[in-house]
């Protein structure tokens, strides 16, 4: 197995559907697609008509942190990255992030450009020096062999990973390309936006 994609959910079937999974079964290669599911009032389907997406749900609510990190350590595959169940991958986005791996053993992650979708427009956002790592990022299996995501915090739980990441000396590879949509709440007083609007997976 090469690549484990983790997706976190809770009360966000509609979304799950309609965004994160479709774009995750897409993609190309060979990868499994891990749903945690965090104890959710609404009722999800049976995903067992794919046979690379299992699903499990918690019993009582746990958290994002918890969430990720049971995720992680139910993967088979050499590569981890984690999707939120709101957002999107381009179809390319694990030919792409893999092969960079593959191809530079120095990195033991990967990032990549996003476009922001707000109810005001569009941006492209590639974060040079990345302090979140949340979803988006293709991470080595080695790297969570010595650190998790803090099961202590409420928030933040990504910028605490990035934090602890760069302090272990792990290196963060980016890919300038348009690979993720990720969307975000309203700016206020923004008004000038990228050459994005019209941009589609």
């Amino acid at each position: 197995m090469k690549v484990s994609i983790v997706i976190p959910t809770k009360d966000r079937y509609q979304l799950l559907i309609k965004r994160s999974l479709p774009s995750a079964l897409v993609q190309g290669g060979s990868f499994e697609i891990i749903i945690i599911d965090d104890a959710s009032e609404e009722i999800y389907p049976d995903f067992s008509m794919h046979d690379n997406v299992k699903y499990f749900k918690n019993k009582k609510r746990m958290g994002l942190a918890h969430n990720r990190n049971k995720g992680v350590k139910l993967a088979k595959g050499e590569y981890i990255v984690s999707l939120d169940d709101d957002n999107e991958f381009h179809p390319n986005f694990l030919e792409e992030s893999t092969k960079f791996l593959d191809d530079h053993s120095e990195y033991d992650a990967v990032g990549v450009g996003k476009i922001v979708v707000y109810p005001e427009g569009r941006i492209y956002h590639l974060s040079k020096l990345p302090c979140s790592i949340n979803d988006g990022f293709l991470i080595r299996r080695k790297v969570f062999e010595k650190i998790k995501f803090d099961e202590e915090l409420q928030a933040n739980e990504d910028a605490d990973f990035g934090i602890r990441f760069f302090k272990e000396n792990f290196k963060m590879g980016l890919i300038d390309k348009p690979l993720m949509i990720v969307y975000g709440s309203p700016i206020i007083n923004t008004t000038s936006y990228s050459d994005y609007s019209d941009y589609h997976l």
